[in-house]
């Protein structure tokens, strides 16, 4: 099944931005941004930059190869971060993921490991987002009967896609290499265990920076709600029909929350976590170009 093509997905993101901008006084989103309190904004990137020093943590403990081809924690720090620079630029929002992953993969002789490895990271980061949604649930507000449907359906294909893939069935082919590194997984119970706490940890960073960016724009938000409108949002933009989920993250939050948050407000955060995305991925690319710059010294 072909997925949709790029510039479809930027139309659509286009489309939604326009939508909110034509329905959302746009003079009262940039007060808002204007009144930005630079403190919460800093807590918000350096948590942001311990999200990055974790996925780096979790990757170590992932990445199942021969010592003598296992790379030193630096060079998977360094890989993970400037990887944010490709998910800046590549839709789907998974373009740092294949890159940090083919990159090392590659560098290194353990493709078919490194991206087994990404790629368990990944599933263990959304099953980790939907634990924390059915933990958080009882003490959020109302939230609306779509997005507890929307997630039992994605806990449950979730489970069947991580039990399909421990004992998946296939041998040969492209993806036979692949397939026999994410059956070893099943040797390594404590490496997985403490991969998937790593998630949950990162998961809470994610949210704990989103309520910085809450916090620098003066919204003020209940800890059960927050843990409840942030995996559903996360989920829903990981479905690829938009350019890097932009246009889906914003509809999707503006409805979860249209009873309880001034929606300029919402809007204004939402514009200002774009900011220091753009940051990593400005701090991505300075790493990567100097470490291609190193290697052709090299």
């Amino acid at each position: 099944m072909k997925s949709i093509p790029w510039f479809i997905k930027l139309i659509i993101s286009a489309l939604l931005i326009a939508l909110i901008l034509w329905k959302f006084p746009i003079s009262e989103i940039i007060v808002n941004l204007q009144k930005a309190k630079f403190g919460w904004v800093l807590i918000a990137f350096l948590l942001g930059e311990l999200i990055i020093l974790n996925q780096a943590f979790r990757w170590n403990y992932l990445l199942i190869v021969p010592g003598e081809q296992k790379p030193k924690f630096g060079v998977l720090l360094k890989y993970t971060a400037a990887g944010y620079f490709f998910n800046l630029l590549a839709p789907g929002g998974v373009g740092g993921d294949a890159y940090r992953s083919v990159a090392l993969g590659r560098a290194h002789n353990v493709i078919a490991g490194s991206v087994a490895s990404v790629f368990v990271a990944r599933m263990f980061g959304l099953l980790a987002l939907c634990l924390l949604f059915w933990i958080a649930l009882p003490y959020s507000e109302v939230i609306p009967k779509q997005a507890i449907w929307f997630m039992t359906a994605a806990t449950l294909f979730l489970m069947i896609l991580c039990l399909c893939l421990a004992f998946n069935p296939f041998k040969k082919g492209k993806l036979g290499a692949l397939a026999e590194k994410l059956r070893d997984y099943k040797k390594y119970p404590m490496r997985l265990l403490a991969a998937m706490l790593g998630s949950i940890l990162m998961q809470v960073l994610v949210i704990l920076m989103q309520l910085a960016v809450f916090k620098a724009v003066g919204i003020s938000i209940s800890w059960g709600l927050l843990f409840v409108i942030m995996p559903v949002t996360t989920l829903i933009t990981a479905i690829p029909v938009s350019f890097n989920g932009i246009g889906v993250r914003e509809w999707s939050l503006l409805s979860l929350t249209a009873y309880t948050i001034n929606s300029e407000q919402m809007l204004a955060a939402l514009f200002l976590g774009y900011a220091i995305v753009i940051l990593q991925a400005v701090q991505g690319g300075i790493i990567y170009n100097f470490n291609h710059a190193f290697i052709r010294k090299e």
